[in-house]
């Protein structure tokens, strides 16, 4: 795995970037009057001093990164401009601010932590990533990260030797073979928190970029290796072998001491638990020392850590303790520093000649435009969408801590001037905010299409399997779920395909996971669904083959969750998804709101999905299922809205298992008694349909309520709802109703509707009743991803 082009080799712990270009400054006592020195210990003053920096520089990163928040542009973006702006293209101009907040002083420690934030930076990206994604690497990602690397290096290179002549910033022309390499490669650690921040990870233009991006690393990372093995064989060839050796032997101790010591440290952690702290700092202390050691022999602050986080297990349970540890620590304390030391070496108004600053941004230009070029090539050769080609080209442009650090280090081996890193920073910036702002635009809306196909329980021809997708947070869902499955009423010439996936919150890695529990193959990928998927294979084995139920686990982060959902039940035919409510009953009967985040989880289900919707408010109860003593009293609540077509399939179905009992209430206004089969939104066809084929099934009663207000409705449904197991309604009710009016006002969960919101509340019946409210899939929009 590279990270670095191998330009790279030259970024030792002495390279630092010059952080202040200002007259000398004031002495010790200074920042004493600005209240950051409290007494006379001069490493208290650093401390104070530090602190009271970083405070500065992420109070003007803040600022900016709010500003750009309606531009969709990434954090990295925001850094570099809020680096520029304390440097002396804008605050850094104003002598008092120089010498207040960034005295000679304290140079030393600001480039230290800035060495430190890269290492942190490198470390924590590369323990969000899944190292198995390298053995999964095809010859479709191979393809498409040659052919832009090989354009983007031959663009720059032909662009180079025409207009090179005008540059005045490089010393030496064997800068550009340097530009070329680094802007051909798309480092992931760069790569991957961008895409997280477009919500594009857990896609397939996401893992593409990313699989691409870590063959353009390897590449560099084989150059790496040969120019650095010849510069130190330059001084015998002994010494290039020592080199080569002593690089080998960390990367074995690290593959098979390191990792490991990692491993052993999960299995000594109980399932379902948090890692050790004791564990943490001893962890981040080796990746320090043994990135010193790297550099000692001749590499680099950032080779050592991307192996080191590779060798730890992303996410749950270590990879998520050290990311969640010190992650808040380096992106405050010590990463801005690294933007800071940047900014002070950029000065946007100090240009040496225009007709030079123009030629090295045409130059550098190219090597983008040959990369999109080259990308959009190869993704046309293997039939891809215009639409993902041009993303995925814009996407391997994207640049940040890594090229920025090489830039700094082109300055201290004299390979360019200061002018010359102030284009560089300007054009890495730029392309980094235009590419994400476009490929925001290119895979937003434009990823939507209209289906025009109808996933629903009431298009299901009778005869053909039924696909419900069941989403399941935690194992006190699984017992209302399985009633309600035993209440759909799966059997051999009606059956029942479910889809169980048990919902996790991706925490300390990147890339998102999803297992299928295989009972014949075992997932590679460490689980704590054991009691899920037992409950799961216990209820099909006790169906005896009427059901076929496969249970999965995806973790995911709440915020694309929703995709990931929406496309697997598109993918699959799926004609419910059934999920459950954010909030869930204590055991006094109080309601707790679980996390919040699951609640937008649901409201985007619910906008998105290409099929129906139910979401389940979940009263807790036993699974009679399995205990062979099933009873299940249901009760319909229908307004002659549009969802409650589906609401009337799904209970018509439920109705043939001898062992539910079904009320169907329909509500009438008042002034419309007189013609109660009049409506123009609810087919009233289906519902003589429902009524003729029970008419013999003494389970099921239908009833027609003519109410006067909304009061003597909720009166009745209380009435019809005292000792039901389950309540059902559709989700979207008419504001012009009469019935409802003064409801809508005081309701709490729109996702819910009027009436299940009415229905969920623990004042109705004491919250002791469980609700589905189900939602028709909506036909003018449905999401997803290209098939």
């Amino acid at each position: 795995m590279a990270l670095q082009s191998p330009i790279s080799s030259h970024l030792h712990v002495q390279n630092n970037i010059s952080l202040y270009h200002q007259p000398e400054c004031f002495p010790l006592t200074t920042a004493h009057s600005v209240g950051v020195y409290n007494g006379d210990n001069p490493f208290t003053h650093q401390v104070s001093l530090f602190c009271f920096q970083a405070t500065i520089i992420n109070m003007v990163m803040v600022i900016v990164r709010l500003l750009l928040k309606p531009f969709r542009q990434p954090k990295v973006v925001s850094q570099i401009i809020g680096g520029i702006i304390v440097g002396p293209s804008f605050l850094g101009r104003n002598k008092m601010f120089a010498k207040w907040v960034f005295p000679r002083s304290s140079r030393y420690m600001a480039s230290t932590a800035s060495k430190i934030g890269i290492v942190g930076f490198v470390f924590l990206n590369a323990v969000k990533q899944d190292p198995s994604v390298l053995k999964q690497l095809g010859r479709k990602a191979v393809i498409i990260a040659i052919s832009g690397w090989f354009l983007t290096v031959v663009s720059l290179l032909s662009t180079a030797s025409i207009l090179g002549k005008y540059v005045v910033d490089v010393r030496t022309k064997k800068a550009f073979y340097y530009f070329s390499t680094l802007l051909a490669s798309t480092h992931f650690p760069v790569a991957q928190p961008i895409l997280a921040e477009l919500n594009l990870l857990n896609c397939d233009l996401g893992r593409l970029a990313m699989a691409a991006s870590m063959v353009t690393d390897l590449i560099a990372w084989v150059l790496f290796i040969i120019v650095e093995s010849m510069k130190n064989s330059r001084g015998g060839a002994l010494r290039g072998l020592f080199y080569v050796a002593s690089m080998a032997s960390l990367i074995i101790v690290i593959i098979y001491v390191v990792q490991p010591m990692m491993m052993w440290i999960v299995r000594q952690t109980p399932n379902g638990r948090a890692v050790d702290k004791r564990y943490i700092a001893p962890i981040l202390f080796s990746v320090f020392f043994a990135t010193f050691i790297s550099d000692f022999i001749g590499g680099t602050v950032a080779d050592i850590p991307v192996f080191f986080g590779l060798a730890i297990p992303d996410g749950l349970p270590l990879g998520a303790a050290i990311v969640q540890s010190y992650e808040t620590i380096n992106n405050i304390f010590f990463l801005p520093f690294f933007f800071t030391e940047v900014g002070m070496t950029t000065n946007l108004f100090r240009v040496s000649s225009w007709k030079s600053w123009w030629a090295m941004q045409f130059i550098i230009s190219s090597g983008y435009i040959g990369k999109i070029v080259g990308t959009i090539l190869a993704c046309l050769f293997y039939r891809m969408p215009w639409t993902d080609s041009i993303s995925l080209g814009l996407i391997l442009n994207f640049r940040g801590i890594i090229e920025l650090s090489v830039f700094g280090l082109l300055v201290d081996i004299q390979f360019i001037y200061k002018n010359g890193f102030s284009v560089l920073a300007f054009s890495t910036f730029m392309v980094t905010a235009v590419s994400t702002a476009l490929v925001s635009i290119l895979n937003g809306n434009s990823r939507r299409y209209l289906a025009y196909n109808q996933r629903t329980v009431e298009h299901s021809k009778p005869g053909t399997e039924i696909g419900i997708l069941i989403c399941i947070h935690g194992d006190e869902n699984i017992p209302s779920i399985i009633n309600l499955l035993e209440a759909s009423n799966s059997t051999s010439e009606n059956p029942i395909c479910v889809y169980a996936i048990h919902l996790v919150e991706l925490v300390g890695r990147y890339i998102p996971i999803f297992v299928a529990h295989n009972s014949q193959r075992k997932s590679s990928f460490p689980t704590n669904d054991e009691h899920f998927v037992k409950a799961f294979r216990n209820y099909e084995q006790h169906k005896g083959g009427q059901i076929c139920i496969q249970p999965f686990t995806m973790v995911s982060p709440y915020k694309t969750m929703h995709e990931d959902i929406c496309k697997f039940a598109l993918d699959n035919e799926v004609k419910l998804i059934i999920i459950p409510f954010h909030k869930q009953q204590t055991i006094d009967g109080h309601i707790d709101t679980t996390n919040n985040a699951l609640r937008i989880v649901n409201s985007n289900i619910l906008e998105n999905a290409p099929c129906s919707v139910g979401v389940l408010v979940d009263r807790g109860g036993t699974t009679w299922a399995t205990l062979g003593s099933f009873s299940y009293n249901i009760a319909v609540i229908l307004l002659g809205e549009a969802d409650d077509l589906e609401v009337l399939a799904y209970a018509s179905r439920m109705a043939e298992h001898p062992r539910v009992s079904l009320t169907v209430v329909r509500f009438l206004e008042a002034y419309n008694k007189e013609d109660p089969m009049e409506d123009s939104q609810f087919n009233n066809k289906a519902l003589e349909e429902f009524r003729y084929k029970n008419a013999r099934n003494e389970r099921v009663v239908y009833r027609e309520e003519v109410a006067q207000d909304g009061v003597e409705m909720v009166t009745v449904m209380r009435s019809v709802g005292n000792g039901c197991n389950l309540m059902m309604t559709g989700r979207r009710q008419s504001s012009d109703s009469e019935l409802l009016k003064g409801f809508s006002e005081f309701s709490e969960s729109p996702e819910l509707g009027v009436i299940g919101d009415i229905l969920a509340s623990p004042d109705f019946l004491g919250g002791m009743v469980s609700v589905l409210v189900v939602q028709q899939q909506l036909q003018s929009r449905t999401l997803l991803f290209n098939k």
